[in-house]
């Protein structure tokens, strides 16, 4: 038998097996890895499939084998920056990724002892949405037959990954899923729910940055929790003791001075459970709020506030009749009273969301979606309070393909503190501090919603309903 009739049979039954493993049951990241492993098998090289964000500017892997966590942890990859097989749509080879200029991180290449590189373009409707990338730690020329071999796996991640109906060009499942991770604490795990719920792109434990070194030896390292690509935004969840969350303040204060254009946040433990709350998860979920601990706002403060909204909002849009949209259940009071001050003529309507369990996964669904037809119609946005901005990211991207003139943000509460996705607030009422609020609206568990003023509930303080 030829050696090369030797080869052609060990990538016919490479493939076989590949297809065979890629099971419609499955998960696409699990069959990515399936896919990613039978490759570093026939090979011997570490092999990985990374996958383009929505926004089509960040790779992530996906799915490896053979790759060391901190080269997997080096960082999210700019897809303009890194190779350059997705913009061209071709086979890119690179033959020593210490010095060529199209590999992003030469460094940690070096440190993994990666030599060569082939990267093939993953193409779904004549459009890149990732690449498969193999790695060899000696230097290394690649062959037809191991390029065709090659095409012939990214054609089946293809075929894998268009059946997972995908927009256009995009990584519709998520870079990582809650229940495909091995969490360092339960926090992570429900942060990462809530991230999946609202379809937002997520990498956990993406990269270590370099904080402090002696000569050649590090002395200091930091790793944020998760990286949101989307947002470009790291973010570190602290549920530690307060000398702990002390040394993260000052890690985080270091990492922006050595790094000034990474963008990082730190979530601290009440504010994680104060927002898993709003979604029925963690520690405050399981209590009960009885009678109110202090008066934030009164009746006639919310009163004066609402007053001067409508008058902006009157004189803002005298000839343009916008459609006021209100969100949930929480808009209804502040609403009925701006509804009432606004003196121009107006139309309104209603969103509500909730989620659904489709298998394992857990995904947002609009139960409530609008009946006015906003193309061309300038569209005010009336939410209660807003936090960390992600539900409102959400809808704004829903109601962005209809077409709307105009799309603009009315909220009487705004609580900058927790904001996660930074999005431009038109119209707000007051600062909210960072406590959980209740009344005008606001509720816990379907609790003082009915109240004229807002303020700080009591939570879990008191075993017994007040007589």
């Amino acid at each position: 038998m030829t050696k090369d009739k030797t080869r052609k049979e060990k990538y016919y039954s490479a493939v076989r097996r590949a297809i065979a493993s890629t099971k419609v049951s499955s998960t696409l990241k699990d069959n990515l890895r399936a896919i990613v492993r039978i490759v570093a098998q026939t090979e011997h090289f570490a092999a990985s499939i990374l996958i383009l964000d929505a926004t089509r500017t960040k790779l992530a892997h996906s799915a490896s084998c053979g790759l060391s966590q901190p080269y997997l942890r080096k960082g999210v990859l700019e897809s303009e920056q890194s190779v350059g097989e997705i913009s061209t749509g071709e086979i890119t080879f690179i033959a020593n990724m210490a010095n060529d200029s199209r590999v992003q991180y030469p460094d940690m290449a070096i440190k993994a002892g990666i030599v060569s590189l082939l990267a093939v373009p993953i193409i779904v409707d004549d459009l890149s949405v990732g690449s498969l990338r193999v790695y060899t730690h000696e230097p290394h020329e690649f062959d037809e037959a191991e390029k065709d071999f090659l095409l012939t796996i990214t054609e089946l991640a293809a075929i894998v990954i268009a059946r997972e109906e995908l927009p256009q060009g995009t990584s519709k499942p998520l870079l990582q899923e809650s229940r495909s991770v091995a969490f360092a604490h339960p926090s992570e795990e429900e942060f990462a729910r809530l991230l999946d719920f609202y379809e937002i792109e997520w990498v956990y434990e993406p990269r270590s940055f370099l904080l402090r070194q002696d000569g050649e030896k590090t002395v200091e390292m930091f790793t944020p929790d998760f990286y949101l690509p989307a947002l470009d935004l790291y973010i570190e969840l602290t549920t530690l003791k307060q000398k702990l969350v002390t040394r993260k303040h000052r890690k985080i204060k270091r990492l922006k001075e050595l790094y000034p254009d990474v963008k990082i946040t730190l979530l601290h433990r009440d504010d994680l459970e104060r927002l898993l709350a709003r979604y029925g998860l963690g520690p405050l979920a399981l209590t009960r709020a009885y009678g109110i601990k202090k008066v934030i706002y009164t009746a006639a403060e919310i009163d004066d506030k609402v007053k001067i909204i409508a008058r902006a909002i009157s004189m803002e849009y005298a000839s343009k009749r916008p459609v006021l949209v209100g969100i949930q259940r929480g808009f209804l009071c502040f609403m009925a009273d701006l509804i009432r001050q606004i003196t121009v003529p107006i139309d309104i309507d209603f969103m509500g969301i909730s989620y659904y369990s489709s298998g394992d996964k857990k995904a947002v669904k609009i139960i409530k979606d609008l009946d006015i037809n906003i193309a061309e119609r300038y569209v005010i946005i009336v939410e209660d309070i807003i936090d960390t901005g992600i539900t409102l990211n959400y809808l704004m991207a829903h109601l962005r393909q209809r077409n709307p003139a105009g799309l603009s943000v009315c909220t009487l509460l705004d609580r900058r503190t927790r904001r996660i996705v930074d999005i431009p607030i038109d119209y707000s009422g007051f600062e909210a501090p960072n406590e959980f609020l209740v009344g005008y609206g606001l509720d816990y568990k379907e609790e003082y919603r009915n109240l004229p003023f807002i303020g700080i509930p009591k939570i879990g303080e008191d075993n017994k309903r007040p007589r």
